[in-house]
């Protein structure tokens, strides 16, 4: 080959290879550009709830992906704890009580791993053919992992880089373990330090919730408002010390009668508000009869020594016909079950009363 051939083909070999380190570079950047466009997004994420969302939906759109499933090693259900049941339940979300699937996932360290075929138990009864496994560590522990799935086998195959997704493992793990520090605070903001109940402001927010989950169901409210007898008395005989013991004693007994999915709240000095779902007069009756009951058979000790007695008179009212319209509900379940105590107490009190929902 002549010369001058020879150069210019060394020249056009050249100049090729620089086009495609330039078309690498470029798709690098782009693929950059939209890793961190998610990881901003997930950074300003400020709740649990909103992270899943962005985890399990967003992300699929955002990367162009065929499914994605989480998977968070919760042994003591704090995780699930801090959702409503409902959420608790969110497709491709699994809960893990041991961590024998996650040290499957990852033997010897953990690390981003791209699977083709994929490993026994993800993506169970889709045809997913690749996916990206991203584990979830703070502080040295592996609390979850994440999984992006393709229906094509060399989505993710071995042969491609880990890099970008790497670093979004370990964003995930930030955005996690922040949003979790944020819902402990924001439930913190929710309880009475006293005993250890919902607060007033819990109330409100909660009766608004079940205002509207019970509109939405059509199922019954009920609304029970319960007033310790004769605290002034407690407080001037015994001490505050003291009432505030008959206090905390009184919330958690009740607490302990109801269900996971009833709510107990300080709504005022020596009131407790309970919101019941999908709880009828019938029920609701024979709920606060029982209440009343337990609350009388307790006693406190007082710092001398003393058993201090304790009745509370009890007003409920249930929302028995839910409409579509849930509006001044809240306020009227409050008049009816107030005016119901203020008729227990007229009557000689430790007892239980009951005014219709009109």
């Amino acid at each position: 080959m002549p010369e001058d051939k020879l150069a210019q083909s060394r020249l056009d070999h050249l100049a090729r290879t620089v086009s495609e380190l330039m078309d690498k570079a470029s798709q690098n950047e782009r693929i950059l550009r939209k890793f961190q466009q998610f990881e901003l997004e997930l950074l300003a994420v400020t709740g649990m709830e909103v992270l899943l969302d962005s985890l399990l939906g967003d992300s699929l759109h955002h990367f162009r992906l065929d499914a994605v499933e989480l998977w968070l090693f919760d042994p003591e259900c704090i995780l699930r704890d801090l959702l409503p049941e409902e959420l608790q339940r969110w497709p491709g979300l699994c809960w893990l009580d041991s961590d024998e699937a996650l040290r499957e996932l990852y033997p010897t360290a953990p690390l981003v791993r791209l699977a083709s075929p994929l490993p026994k138990g993800l993506f169970a009864g889709r045809p997913v053919r690749s996916a990206a496994l991203l584990p979830l560590v703070r502080q040295g522990a592996l609390v979850g992992s994440l999984h992006f799935g393709a229906f094509g086998a060399q989505r993710f195959s071995g042969d491609k880089s880990t890099d970008f997704i790497g670093h979004l493992a370990s964003i995930v793990a930030v955005c996690l373990e922040n949003c979790v520090n944020q819902e402990r605070l924001h439930r913190l903001s929710l309880i009475d330090m006293l005993t250890r109940v919902e607060n007033r402001r819990a109330f409100q927010l909660s009766i608004d919730t079940e205002i509207a989950r019970a509109s939405r169901r059509r199922e019954p409210l009920t609304l029970m408002i319960a007033d310790l007898d004769h605290f002034k008395i407690i407080n001037d005989n015994h001490g505050h010390q003291v009432g505030d013991r008959v206090l905390r004693a009184v919330a958690q007994e009740i607490a302990g009668m109801l269900r996971k999915t009833d709510h107990v709240c300080r709504y005022g000095g020596e009131e407790f508000a309970l919101i019941l779902p999908n709880c009828d007069r019938s029920l609701a009756v024979d709920v606060a009869e029982r209440i009343r009951q337990r609350v009388a058979a307790m006693r406190v000790p007082s710092d001398s020594g003393i058993a201090v007695p304790i009745t509370l008179s009890l007003g409920l009212t249930c929302w028995a016909t839910p409409a579509d319209d849930g509006s001044g509900v809240g306020e009227r379940l409050v008049k009816l079950a107030d005016d119901a105590v203020y008729r227990a107490k007229a009557g000689g009190r430790d007892r239980v009363e009951y005014l219709a929902f009109d």
